[in-house]
């Protein structure tokens, strides 16, 4: 992978987690500004988008450890081969068959 291209995930991530971190904070501000008594509700709110952000970084880390962001492009070049593959079997059973 060469630099430009992990320069390129790092900012997307980081951009992201940002934008949820961002968001839980205003949120977290505005509710302690509010003086609700009950925080149930935004407790829920905060923790389901703490764990969507985990997720999010565990799926990009792991995808990032399999090596599946070294070459993305392989996956397209195995499906061409395959289709040559495919093509030449049909061209067979053609020349083949009475």
């Amino acid at each position: 992978m060469e630099k430009s291209e992990k320069i390129l995930i790092f900012t997307i991530v980081f951009l992201i987690v940002f934008s949820i971190g961002t968001a839980i904070v205003v949120r977290t501000i505005d509710e302690f500004k509010s003086n609700e008594s009950d925080l149930t509700p935004f407790i829920i709110v905060v923790f389901a988008r703490l764990f969507t952000l985990i997720g999010f970084l565990t799926i990009i880390a792991a995808l990032f450890l399999r090596g599946s962001f070294k070459n993305i492009e392989k996956a397209k070049f195995d499906i061409l081969d395959l289709e040559e593959k495919i093509e030449k079997a049909e061209k067979e059973k053609r020349g083949k068959a009475p």
